[in-house]
């Protein structure tokens, strides 16, 4: 099924009765407060499972970031037997791994001092989950996601790539694509050298 940019596929605290598997796309997991902030918790990419049930509702919002496309499973499939997805129990604790693994990896960045650092962290995280042509990856994700994920200003984020351009670490030929050109140095500053 096609999901579009922006269109919300799982709404937080509705039951868990669906498990989204993404084919192709990027989507992002939402979290709203009481007093209606809104805050990104992880991304997801092709190849991983969405809404798993691991409680009785939905712990956050799934939303498409771009054009999205995804398999809609029943969460039922996902109880004892696991009869209608041929899922052993090994392959649901791969799923259930990847899912929490988006969470604990935003953790991860957002533990790096300073916001060059978590940016970085953040680019070579992208640079392993997504897909790339030629050295380019796909980079549809907003720079106003980024900052929410990351918890920084779009400016911030802004002011953070261009330096980044400038100093010959990244390339970015168009707003949605992006190049690691130095690597190490890419490294370096995720480190916080």
């Amino acid at each position: 099924m096609p999901g579009r940019d922006g269109e919300t596929l799982i709404v937080q605290g509705d039951p868990c009765d669906q498990t989204l598997e993404i084919t192709c796309g990027v989507g992002r997991a939402v979290r709203y407060s009481r007093e209606g902030d809104r805050q990104i918790m992880a991304f997801f990419f092709p190849g991983d499972l969405v809404g798993l049930p691991l409680s009785s509702r939905h712990r956050y919002s799934f939303e498409a970031v771009s054009r999205l496309r995804f398999v809609r499973h029943s969460s039922g499939i996902f109880r004892p037997g696991f009869p209608s997805l041929d899922l052993v129990p090994e392959r649901l604790a791969q799923a259930i791994w990847r899912e929490e693994k988006a969470f604990i990896s935003r953790g991860l960045i957002l533990g790096r001092v300073g916001v060059q650092a978590r940016l970085a962290a953040f680019l070579i995280y992208l640079s392993q989950r997504l897909p790339a042509e030629h050295g380019l990856l796909e980079f549809a994700i907003p720079q106003g996601d980024i900052a929410s994920y990351l918890g920084t200003s779009p400016e911030t984020v802004c002011r953070t790539l261009r330096r980044l351009r400038d100093n010959r670490i990244i390339a970015m030929p168009r707003r949605d694509q992006l190049q690691i050109l130095d690597q190490h140095s890419l490294d370096l500053i995720a480190e916080g050298e």
